[in-house]
């Protein structure tokens, strides 16, 4: 597994290159603009370039762009719909001109106010086709673009959607252009939204592979987890100082069906944590 963590872009784009290789990453996932503003002014030629020229003169990939939290694809009101196409969009755009491989979001959250509707069937499966309405007409502006859109599982706080595979997979069903379409699983988020990694570890990737298909999966966060089995909280704790514990972490790293992805921390403490942390996986992943 190649392994990095979602790195600062603080004082530029490029500035993500050189904190991947301080904590000796072989890749790493960035935010492509401030994460709290619906739209950017457009990269320029030279904001790119001064992207490209360094990243070509390393090995770090494959890189994910996460996009800004602010967008919610899954709600039904029709203003803020139109709102989170345009920024989604928007963030594709950027992915691509950077040459980015992936761009990871939160499916979105169905928003209805009442409490008992939270779980209610037809209220998520409703937001999760107007999340792949979403992502349909995303793909058809986009035509010949090589970046995937990587659906994240979430923890399932509030009224998020998209947190069982049955969710993701109702997802992709309703996508027309599968091919530009990847699953990045948050371990944090699936231990909150109740997937026992500990005690169900390899029943666990059975089911997605015959819920979701192994082929859509492109990328893990790996977080350990303050929260509890279950408790729809999101709250990463580092790597075997949380719920999960290092044994688990041993479990993802030396399973062969995921040898192949990128893996990206998302835990507390930065750098100064971070290096140690991927080290610590490397190890876990010697047989």
């Amino acid at each position: 597994m190649r392994l990095g963590a979602h790195v600062s872009v603080a004082g530029g784009l490029q500035n993500a290159i050189p904190w991947a290789l301080e904590i000796e990453a072989d890749t790493f996932q960035m935010f492509s603009k401030n994460q709290r503003q619906w739209i950017a002014k457009p990269l320029t030629e030279e904001q790119i370039e001064e992207f490209k020229k360094p990243l070509s003169k390393t090995n770090l990939g494959p890189l994910m762009i996460h996009d800004s939290y602010l967008i919610n694809m899954g709600s039904p009101d029709e203003t803020k719909g139109k709102r989170a196409q345009v920024a989604f969009l928007e963030e594709y755009h950027r992915c691509e001109a950077l040459g980015v491989a992936y761009l990871n979001f939160h499916p979105g959250s169905h928003t209805h106010p009442k409490k008992d509707m939270r779980d209610d069937k037809q209220t998520r499966y409703n937001a999760l086709e107007r999340i792949a309405n979403h992502m349909n007409r995303t793909l058809e502006e986009t035509k010949g673009y090589n970046s995937k859109l990587v659906i994240e599982n979430a923890a399932g706080q509030g009224t998020n959607v998209g947190i069982k595979f049955e969710e993701i997979k109702h997802i992709i069903n309703h996508i027309d252009d599968k091919r530009r379409v990847g699953v990045c699983i948050d371990t944090q988020h699936a231990w909150a939204s109740g997937y026992d990694w500990r005690n169900n570890f390899d029943n666990i990737w059975d089911d997605f592979e015959s819920i979701v298909g192994m082929e859509y999966l492109v990328a893990l966060h790996l977080n350990d987890s303050k929260s509890d089995l279950g408790s729809r909280v999101d709250r990463h704790d580092n790597i075997g100082m949380g719920k999960l514990g290092k044994k688990t972490f041993k479990s993802f790293m030396q399973e062969k069906r995921l040898e192949h992805l990128a893996g990206y921390l998302e835990t507390p403490g930065g750098p100064e944590m971070w290096k140690p942390e991927i080290a610590v996986l490397r190890k876990l992943a010697e047989k």
